[in-house]
């Protein structure tokens, strides 16, 4: 990208773009880029993420454990247990931070993360971790950001359901600070939602994860950021290879 405005999300080089994740649970998307990781190592693939890290606010939290299991360095620190040993509100500004700090120092004394990939990872980032990690920061939502009927301690295939939708796309969007959802990076097809009823609801989460997670959420990983295909300017603008997307960003063909 020659436009001094766009700048890459990672700027490709000789060595794998190195990814720490932090996660609170299953870790199913974490489990999918990392597979993903493994299969692009064994066809000799240059660029690609390469999983370096992994932090958990849940200590032996099911994700957590596969990453030992897979032999990746895995940090914890129960958040739960660090406000209630300190009596002090979770959602304080100033003590989250605090505990932000604390897996900043931690994850880099491992790694230098290009990128933090959020996997289900059931805490609110606080300024200071997303200045430190502006714009290297990857979310996903089950559903489709750029909807106005969303609303948060819904599912977003129950939303969806009641909004008298047919179908549904999750995203995959740069976290920013003060905003529920940042730019969108990439979104899946539509899956069907036909047939469903709110009652359903896992059977639901289950197909948005089969159809739509585990598929954009390492494509954005190894095959978008990874090889210095997506760029952003300072209006929070998305760039592909210099293209600026749409605001629902780059739609995903399968």
């Amino acid at each position: 990208m020659d436009d001094p405005k766009i700048k890459l999300i990672c700027n490709p080089g000789n060595e794998p773009m190195s990814v720490a994740v932090l996660l609170s649970g299953s870790g199913t998307n974490f489990i999918a880029i990392h597979e993903e990781q493994k299969r692009l190592e064994k066809v000799g693939e240059k660029n690609y993420g390469r999983i370096d890290a992994v932090f958990t606010n849940v200590p032996n939290c099911n994700g957590s454990q596969i990453a030992e299991e897979y032999g990746i360095p895995v940090v914890s620190l129960s958040s739960k247990k660090y406000f209630d040993l300190l009596n002090k509100d979770p959602n304080d500004d100033e003590m989250r931070d605090f505990y932000d700090s604390a897996v900043i120092s931690a994850l880099e004394q491992i790694c230098s993360p290009d990128i933090i990939v959020l996997a289900g990872y059931r805490r609110r980032l606080g300024s200071l971790f997303l200045d430190r990690y502006k714009n290297k920061i990857v979310n996903l939502y089950p559903g489709d950001t750029t909807k106005d009927y969303l609303v948060k301690g819904v599912d977003a295939g129950i939303q969806a359901i009641r909004a008298g939708e047919e179908s549904i796309k999750c995203t995959v969007f740069l976290q920013k600070d003060n905003q529920r959802f940042g730019p969108a990076l990439l979104q899946s097809q539509p899956i069907s939602l036909k047939s469903f009823r709110e009652n359903d609801k896992n059977l639901i989460s289950e197909k948005i994860r089969e159809e739509g997670e585990w598929k954009i959420f390492p494509y954005t990983i190894h095959k978008l950021i990874a090889k210095g295909c997506l760029g952003i300017d300072e209006d929070d603008n998305v760039y592909l290879d210099g293209v600026k997307l749409e605001s629902s960003g780059l739609q995903h063909g399968g």
